[in-house]
């Protein structure tokens, strides 16, 4: 066996840390009569107030309370929105929030006597550990795996999985091979690591024994190092989110043609599912939405915008708690990140919905890089293909919208233009849609040209309280069709944004109605 030679190497903290600041008092402790107030205690407020804004300025947003709930008023339940409907859900703002995951991983580690072979590499902290029976070229080939895939994410900037002590015989990070058929990997992190401020912990994962042939074991092993990656930074990060920073991360590290192709066409099959809806373990379609926040917001590094939120969303859980404390959550961060750029959540879930139908052969160059590969097994499901001819129409999904799924109609006007018959260029498409309570949907119709390229959109903003939008569309000729494209953005309740812990989602259904 092999022994890795230095035991010891250089840890990079990960960026995004802050210190964490003391609150600042806002009531007299409890039975301490009350004094008339002093002159000096205005400026005492105005230095706690000047603290919390350098602290949301060093973290590039408000602080975290304010991350968790950006729209809640200051002090009670936020009014009704005007025009709200007869019958809307009152606040929810009392409920307890959604716990994290579970502090103590429901994977363990295997025992040292359950797999005795162990073989660690001369060069990177990484070791593989099997069983007997398993011949000694599948812990080569996993060594190599992991070599791969930890070059990788230096050569990204990201920081190393946490040392895990004398966990696995050594610092270094532990890969347990085990025998039988090949089935998802079983990702576990140990207990979270003292003298962090933040949840941060080490991680260790169990995969099948390379030996197949083809890139799967590369990648099951570039995903599960992904995963510890992630954990260092954020071990309290919901389940969703670290599923698809690590597909992601494999995807750059270890690409898979065979793996990733199946994960795409599962995820685009089913657009109505949350973005969150993934649980650990197997290569998910999901990696598509860091990959579009590269993409539309990175800087060109891949992976930046993903590990820069788990940093950002990091918090520590107080001792002795049964789950990790998971507010802020990643998609807070990312809430709070884009209201510095006038933007909101639900822009951005309706951009990315709109980016996601021009995957594979559907793609135009224009949204998304580097997904023509796809094929046929990125293109994403329509609910329904309808003529122009056949207008007016309501139509209503085969399945209900989970928040922060998406869905998509397509308006077919190629037969009319070719046919020459009507004057498309003087007709007009209105839309209306209804949908339920209290769900708040955002539209897109996006006008595709017959070359397969996006001519034009028309969004319709989403108003909190209402349940219905219209919007007419002129400028048909010359066009393929229309493409129209909804996103559920979540509760339109204020002070009960998306929550990825919230799940199982409920999801809301809708109907469409188009006429000419």
């Amino acid at each position: 066996m092999f022994v890795r030679v230095r035991s010891s190497h250089t840890e990079r903290r990960p960026p995004g840390r802050q210190e964490q600041s003391r609150p600042c008092p806002a009531h007299a402790p409890p039975g301490r009569r009350e004094r008339a107030p002093s002159p000096r205690r205005p400026r005492r407020k105005a230095a706690c107030a000047l603290a919390l804004l350098a602290l949301a300025a060093a973290l590039g947003g408000p602080p975290a309370a304010a991350a968790r709930a950006p729209d809640a008023a200051p002090a009670g339940p936020p009014p009704p929105a005007p025009g709200a409907q007869p019958g809307a859900p009152a606040d929810e703002a009392a409920e307890p929030p959604a716990e994290g995951r579970p502090v103590v991983s429901p994977v363990q580690r295997p025992d040292e006597r359950d797999a005795p072979q162990r073989a660690c590499s001369f060069a990177l902290p990484v070791c593989a550990h099997a069983p007997a029976g398993v011949p000694g070229s599948a812990l080569l080939e996993s060594i190599a795996d992991l070599e791969a895939a930890m070059r990788a994410y230096d050569a990204l900037g990201l920081p190393r999985p946490l040392p895990d002590g004398a966990r696995g015989g050594s610092p270094a990070y532990d890969l347990y091979l085990e025998r039988g058929p090949r089935r998802p990997a079983r990702v576990g992190h140990d207990l979270r690591a003292i003298g962090e401020r933040f949840d941060a912990a080490s991680a260790f994962a169990i995969i099948a024994a390379p030996g197949r042939g083809g890139c799967s074991s590369a990648s099951d092993a570039a995903y599960a190092l992904g995963h510890a990656v992630a954990t260092r930074l954020d071990a309290g990060a919901e389940e969703g989110a670290l599923a698809m920073t690590a597909s992601y991360l494999a995807a750059i590290a270890a690409p898979c043609p065979a793996e990733e192709l199946a994960a795409i066409d599962a995820f685009q099959r089913a657009p109505e599912r949350a973005l969150t809806g993934a649980a650990l373990g197997a290569l998910d379609g999901a990696l598509l939405f860091p990959w579009y926040l590269d993409d539309a917001y990175g800087t060109g590094t891949p992976a930046q915008v993903a590990m820069s939120l788990l940093a950002i969303a990091a918090q520590p859980t107080p001792g002795g708690a049964a789950r990790f404390r998971a507010e802020p959550d990643t998609f807070d961060a990312l809430r709070a990140s884009l209201r510095s750029r006038g933007k909101d959540l639900d822009d951005l879930l309706l951009e990315f919905a709109i980016a996601r139908a021009f995957v594979g052969s559907r793609s135009d160059g224009a949204h998304l890089s580097d997904v023509e590969r796809f094929g046929d097994f990125g293109r994403v499901r329509f609910e329904w293909s309808l003529p122009y001819a056949t207008l007016p129409r309501r139509v209503a999904p085969l399945r209900p919208i989970e928040p922060t799924g998406a869905t998509y109609l397509w308006l077919d006007l190629a037969a009319e233009g070719a046919a020459g018959g009507p004057d498309l260029e003087a007709a007009e498409i209105t839309l209306v849609a209804d949908w339920e309570l209290p769900a708040l949907f955002r539209w897109a119709i996006v006008k595709v040209d017959r070359q397969g390229a996006e001519a034009g959109r028309v969004e319709v903003a989403g108003i909190f309280g209402e349940s219905r939008a219209q919007r007419t569309v002129v400028g048909l000729d010359g066009l393929a069709g229309l493409l129209i494209v909804g996103v559920n953005a979540g509760s339109m309740i204020r002070s009960r944004p998306f929550d990825p812990d919230d799940a199982p989602f409920m999801p809301h259904a809708y109907t469409v109605w188009l006429s000419r």
